[in-house]
């Protein structure tokens, strides 16, 4: 037997030995839109936004069975200067946390007081439209000027119990992170 037929046995039982890849990943998070707008009373920034949020099925049988998940978003503003460097004017993170829980069978964004939700899908319509949230004071931002903001979210598996963020790390499924979304806006 040749070397060339030796080789392309050799590839093709290797081939048929990977696992069958998906076409496309079914999860992930993706931000649709963003804004952030001044609130005059306050004195402070307000950031809307609409998040696509598709959770795994390693995270939503984790989450259903009492693991509590952290989300994270991270908000940066930059001034925008063109070539030179941009200089970040705010830069600050927001959690908040998920759960189910069993007993009452209902699921819960955490807070003071929790919000309770009957199903995934309700949990998820409320996560995805995000309205007035305060940003951490108002930044010196100059008025007529242009400025770069950006928007990220994702999955915290620093907050996972221990026994479970060694799988967290080394498996796709629990990589929920969005693209950073990037706007601009004159103040």
């Amino acid at each position: 037997m040749s070397a060339a037929r030796r080789l392309s046995l050799a590839l093709a039982a290797s081939l048929a030995l990977l696992p069958a890849l998906p076409a496309a990943a079914d999860h992930g998070f993706r931000i649709l839109r963003a804004e952030i707008r001044p609130d005059a009373e306050e004195g402070v920034l307000l950031l809307d936004a609409d998040i696509d949020y598709r959770f795994s099925e390693p995270a939503i049988d984790a989450l259903r069975n009492g693991v509590t998940l952290t989300l994270v978003w991270q908000v940066k503003i930059k001034e925008e200067r063109g070539w030179w460097w941009e200089g970040a004017v705010l830069e600050e993170s927001h959690s908040f946390r998920i759960r189910y829980h069993a007993l009452s069978k209902l699921y819960q964004i955490l807070g003071d007081p929790p919000h309770n939700f009957v199903s995934m899908n309700a949990l998820l319509e409320a996560m995805e439209i995000v309205r007035g949230l305060p940003l951490a004071g108002r930044p010196d931002l100059r008025k007529g000027e242009r400025y770069r903001a950006s928007l990220a979210v994702g999955l915290d598996i620093e907050s996972l119990p221990l026994p479970l963020r060694p799988v967290a790390y080394v498996t796709p499924a629990w990589y929920l992170v969005s693209p950073v979304y990037e706007w601009t806006f004159v103040n």
